[in-house]
């Protein structure tokens, strides 16, 4: 018996903790990503600032004249505004030798003014490549930042010359922040796996295992991370085993044999500890995210389960006894009949008894029906919680879509508004009133589009009504004409049959056709030759069919199974969240509607791209009848 309770709790022990280690290196996988993901946003933000910032003339100015005090004055407050608009840490002007001429700093103790940053890799990049990423303690500052940079030419072509370089610095710190309170040991290493934020302050600028001579001699040639030691957290294998058992004991060292993916980490002040260590690659310069845990909770969950086999085992040999002995009573039983009759003057005492059992039973069950009605409560407020969970939840999904498409038409307002300054600066009173009058009609749309989420929020039903696919088209085709004319490619409306309307929301038909002429623009400004994108229309029956041809590279098969997923794109990492097509496909359903993709081409176009199909049904008078 006691062998057959020990077998069952090494079993139940082993079983139960990979179980536990599988669930748990899941869920590690799930929430790197989600921090990665947050990085790369946050990222993505700063892309495009330093070369908007480029575009000012008197930073070129500035360059070509770098002792007129005024330019330099004038470059410092536009600076300064960047710098304050954009929520960045400072953003300046560095001359072909690195020389920084203007600052958003510049009023400042720290002001980066007159300082050489030539030595630095974001500069160096900046001048070779046209595009520099760095990240390093300030050299100026000793503050730390995300620093990009940019070349700043005198003109475009072949033949433009580099005056100098931007740069501006942006502040990881809200993020190390929100590492901090996660309650895990979040780290963000570099290529060299050196920690450069971490939810730990103290492990900041530490590798986690002993740099090689010439990484470490780069580090300091770039002043990266400033004056730090660069003392590795983690030790060798041998030290670990020298310390796993000092003096012949098994006490202060480590309880977990390393493993390719643990690290033996000695943080000042506390007990080295084997730590399991989780990577997902983050941002393009070979960052990493890197989640540790201590898996001692597993096994002790493990020696619970453990336990508690051999527990139960021991418990069903106990009742295999307990039959036994119950068998025994019976025969005695038996014998013990004779001595019925003097059993019988306690009958009463005993019936008494039973009574006062019966009486607390009975009020026992009286406390679990109450109990029982307090679950049911508890289980319907629960129901509730997680209906409105679930609301809420399509909200922040359908708030991410309609952020997305509000880009288009804020974009156009914003090139509207720049026209109309520049309109007025050359007294053209008519073009200025055509320019105002599409910026009013843009800021009509996006409050139409607004409105859409509080009818959500609130529950409303959707607003039907007749819609033109041909009006459709032409109002999503304004709104994309910005992107296709940057894209530079030719977009093609066939004519449209004049009974081509369904019964529908405007605004969100047109959100569908923007998303379909986007995705299109983006892929057909990747053909080599012919940049196209044709759109016809068809009514076939009681259906209308709106057709979208591409002349891209098509859909690769893996991604065309994955294409409607949330979150899912093609994209580089930056350039879309993968929700478009997600919510197209939503606004389609909800209007009896399908949206379907296919790669390959179109016979009728000539392309051979992409073919996005919408069917919606086509509005009859058996429709416009139907409440």
């Amino acid at each position: 018996m006691l062998g057959c309770c020990v077998a069952a709790a090494g079993l139940a022990y082993v079983v139960a903790l990979q179980s536990y280690t599988r669930a748990h290196v899941s869920e590690l996988g799930q929430r790197a990503s989600l921090y990665a993901f947050t990085l790369e946003s946050q990222l993505a933000r700063y892309e495009s600032l330093p070369r908007i910032a480029a575009l000012d003339p008197s930073v070129v100015h500035l360059l070509l004249k770098p002792d007129d005090g005024n330019l330099q004055r004038a470059v410092n407050s536009y600076l300064k505004a960047v710098q304050t608009n954009a929520d960045l840490a400072a953003a300046y002007v560095m001359d072909t030798n690195g020389k920084t001429l203007a600052a958003s700093n510049w009023d400042e103790a720290g002001s980066f003014v007159g300082f050489d940053y030539a030595f630095r890799p974001y500069f160096i990049d900046a001048m070779k490549t046209g595009m520099g990423r760095f990240y390093g303690v300030g050299n100026t500052t000793r503050k730390a930042g995300y620093f990009l940079a940019v070349p700043v030419r005198d003109g475009s072509g072949a033949g433009a010359r580099t005056l100098g370089v931007v740069a501006i610095k942006a502040s990881l710190d809200r993020y190390e922040s929100a590492l901090t309170r996660s309650g895990e040991i979040v780290l963000l290493v570099d290529r060299d796996n050196v920690v450069f934020l971490s939810s730990i302050p103290t492990w900041r600028y530490r590798p986690l295992a002993p740099l090689p001579d010439k990484a470490r001699l780069a580090l300091q040639q770039t002043q990266q991370y400033g004056n730090a030691t660069l003392t590795a957290l983690s030790r060798s294998s041998a030290q670990a085993a020298s310390e796993e058992r000092p003096s012949g004991s098994n006490q202060g060292g480590p309880t977990t044999p390393p493993q390719p993916d643990t690290l033996y980490i000695a943080p000042p002040g506390q007990r080295p500890t084997w730590y399991h260590i989780h990577y997902r690659p983050v941002g393009p310069l070979g960052w990493r995210v890197a989640i540790l845990t201590d898996h001692t909770q597993d096994e002790r969950s493990a020696v619970f389960a453990g336990i508690s086999a051999g527990a139960a085992t021991g418990l069903v040999f106990a009742l295999i006894a307990a039959a036994r002995l119950r068998s025994s009573r019976d025969r005695e039983r038996q014998r013990a009949r004779a001595a019925l009759q003097r059993a019988q003057r306690d009958l009463e005492k005993r019936i008494a008894e039973r009574t006062v059992e019966l009486t607390e039973a009975n009020a026992a069950l009286e406390e679990k029906v109450d109990a029982l009605d307090d679950a049911r409560r508890i289980l319907r407020d629960t129901r509730d919680t997680a209906i409105q969970a679930g609301k809420l939840a399509a909200l922040g999904q359908m708030a991410a879509g309609i952020t997305h498409e509000l880009n288009q038409p804020l974009a156009a307002v914003m090139t509207l508004a720049s026209n109309a300054i520049r309109m007025t600066e050359l007294d053209r009173p008519e073009d200025l009133k055509r320019n105002l009058t599409l910026i009013n009609e843009l800021a009509a749309r996006m409050g139409k589009i607004i409105s859409h989420v509080k009818a959500f929020a609130r529950y409303d039903v959707t607003r039907r009504e007749p819609v033109s696919i041909e009006e459709s088209l032409q109002q999503a085709l304004a709104l994309v004409e910005q992107h296709r004319k940057a894209a530079d490619v030719t977009v093609r409306i066939a004519p449209t049959p004049g009974n081509a309307v369904v019964l529908a929301s405007p605004i969100r038909i047109e959100q569908v056709f923007v998303n379909l002429l986007t995705n299109a623009i983006d892929a057909s400004a990747h053909a080599a030759m012919r940049r196209e994108v044709l759109v016809t229309t068809e009514v076939v029956d009681t259906l209308v069919r709106i057709r979208f041809a591409d002349s891209g590279p098509g859909i690769a098969p893996h991604a065309l199974a994955r294409l409607f997923e949330p979150f899912y794109t093609t994209k580089p990492a930056g350039k879309g969240l993968g929700l478009g097509l997600v919510i197209s496909q939503a606004i389609v359903d909800e209007f009896g509607g399908r949206l379907e993709a296919r790669s390959g081409g179109d016979a009728d176009s000539g392309l051979g791209g992409a073919v996005f199909v919408v069917e919606l049904q086509r509005m009859t008078e058996a429709v416009e009848t139907k409440p």
